[in-house]
């Protein structure tokens, strides 16, 4: 008998994960279509506009530019990055390739405030796009796209988690490779940036798990970044505070909680630990700021981009904003 009860334990965790770990979906108020194979093109030879904004990315997939889906849903076992500029408007994304960090990044004078931006399970390319574009028109910031594959159309759901899961360490260290090459940039262009945050969404933390604990970080120095972010991370909570005290190169560190985050939940259910964006528990980290949502959130997962619960609660829109511009945001909640 203990077999079947079993077997009913792994489908209800699976049907939790289903529920759990959809970040597919698009606010009912999103004023703009979703970004897919359908509305964007890639076109090496595109004079950008003034009406454009531009999204900066770095892939970690297979590049293929004869192919209309010119970058696939799995990880380049190379380790080689791809450099894109997306240009955007209304509902329209146009993809230019660019051969180095350094090409990509020359396309602009000077930046706002700029934010590395890292997404979790459930994302291809274009989906990835989206996010980073909706990103952008929320909080009027510049912003690079480190893009790692973490949604497989051909495969079950929870084979793509615990895919995703593995290839996280190994995308850790052409993410590091990628910092190296941005911190030396930005070294020698130093008046062209305000302020610089690194945020890591979900399952994204895996990757700064997984670079800090392997010590990917060495040739990282202090300065780097004003604001590391470890927005509702899908990482164990337990013992967090061991990897975590390596991070040395940013001014602030941020950590955000929501117990009743409805993925992390299911993420507990499925990896049998609670994670760090849903509860943390003493060792806590030095010099981290643990910023606990519970008590204005419910089970929402994606808080920082969803419409209609930031304008239902404006205060949370002005914690990242602060954050992004440099300021130290408000710190606990509810503050009132």
């Amino acid at each position: 008998m203990k077999t079947p009860i079993r077997l009913y334990s792994i489908l209800l965790i699976l049907c939790a994960a289903h529920i759990g770990f959809t970040q597919n979906g698009k606010p009912a108020a999103e004023p703009y279509s979703y970004c897919g194979w359908n509305n964007m093109i890639l076109n090496k030879t595109y004079q950008f506009t003034n009406e454009d904004s531009c999204l900066f990315v770095v892939s970690t997939r297979h590049y293929n530019d004869t192919f209309r889906e010119f970058v696939d849903y799995d990880y380049d076992t190379t380790g080689t990055l791809k450099y894109f500029a997306v240009y955007f408007k209304g509902n329209n994304w146009t993809t230019v390739p660019y051969p180095t960090l350094e090409k990509l990044l020359e396309l602009k004078e000077s930046f706002k405030d700029f934010v590395v931006f890292t997404e979790g399970l459930g994302k291809t390319f274009t989906s990835g796009v989206d996010r980073g574009t909706k990103l952008m028109r929320i909080y009027n910031i510049d912003e690079l796209f480190f893009d790692w594959p973490t949604q497989r159309p051909y495969m079950k759901r929870g084979k793509n988690i615990k895919t995703t899961y593995l290839v996280s360490a190994k995308v850790a260290k052409p993410y590091a490779a990628f910092l190296e090459e941005f911190q030396n940039y930005k070294n020698t262009h130093a008046s062209k940036f305000k302020t610089t945050t690194l945020f890591f969404h979900s399952m994204g933390n895996l990757i700064l798990m997984y670079d800090l604990k392997s010590e990917l970080f060495k040739n990282i120095k202090p300065g780097l970044a004003d604001n590391v972010l470890l927005n509702a991370a899908c990482v164990p909570q337990h013992k967090h505070a061991e990897w975590l005290n390596k991070l040395s190169f940013s001014k602030n560190i941020f950590v955000t909680v929501n117990k009743r985050d409805r993925n992390l939940n299911g993420a507990r259910l499925i990896f049998f630990r609670h994670q760090l964006g849903e509860k943390v528990k003493q060792p806590l980290c030095p010099n981290v700021h643990y910023i606990n949502f519970s008590k204005v959130l419910h089970k929402e997962h994606n808080y920082y981009l969803i419409r209609t619960l930031l304008a239902q609660k404006p205060f949370l829109k002005q914690f990242y904003a602060d954050m992004f511009k440099g300021k130290m945001p408000v710190l606990e909640y509810p503050k009132r």
